[in-house]
């Protein structure tokens, strides 16, 4: 007993140094600074409630903790929560890449779709050599796709026979096929989600 009450009130003081964090954030930018507004949120009336409840039970049991002389459970929680809500403000912020991170297709989905591109590409005998090092990066800046980018190895432009083996292919996630045939600003698109072309930047090759 002595050691799970210390864990669950760490826990309950992570989550609620968290959440405070959150509301306190959502306030501070929501602040009209001069008539410019970052962010439109709920009224600060009902965010400085939330934050009161939220930082109430902690209030109340820090008190209760430390009359009754239970200093380990009582520093605990003032460590947790402080530990917690100074995280959030570094996590917060950045809340986009660390999502864009767990969103991006992994290296082993990448390689997988490569290899099933570069199925087609041996079975048509088509002109293309997936270039690695350019879909990994388009990759990184798609992030809800996997982008297989494929640069033309003979001189000419696109054709219509040439792209037609990569339509409706099913893919295991959503896919980018980037076509580079050398002119200069020219890459030809084809976003294929769900098994089915949703997407393509030059409908005359793909019709």
């Amino acid at each position: 007993m002595r050691i799970i009450l210390p864990i669950i009130a760490s826990i309950l003081s992570i989550g609620g140094g968290g959440v405070f964090a959150y509301f306190l954030l959502i306030l501070l930018l929501s602040i009209d600074n001069g008539g410019f507004r970052i962010f439109i949120g709920p009224p600060k009336s009902e965010t400085l409630l939330k934050l009161a409840l939220i930082i109430l039970p902690f209030v109340v049991a820090v008190y209760v903790l430390n009359k009754k002389q239970q200093h380990v459970i009582k520093k605990t929680i003032i460590a947790s929560f402080v530990a917690s809500f100074v995280m959030s403000f570094i996590l917060i912020p950045n809340q986009v890449a660390i999502l864009d991170f767990f969103r991006t297709p992994s290296k082993h989905v990448q390689l997988e779709i490569q290899s099933q591109v570069q199925q087609i590409i041996d079975k048509q005998q088509l002109p293309y050599v997936i270039d690695q090092k350019e879909s990994e990066s388009w990759t990184d800046d798609e992030v809800i796709r996997t982008v297989v980018y494929l640069n033309k190895t003979l001189p000419g432009e696109l054709k219509k026979e040439e792209v037609k083996p990569f339509l409706g292919t099913t893919f295991e996630t959503n896919v980018l096929l980037v076509f580079n045939d050398k002119r200069e600003g020219e890459l030809f698109k084809i976003v294929i989600d769900k098994g089915e072309e949703s997407g393509c930047s030059n409908e005359s090759l793909c019709r």
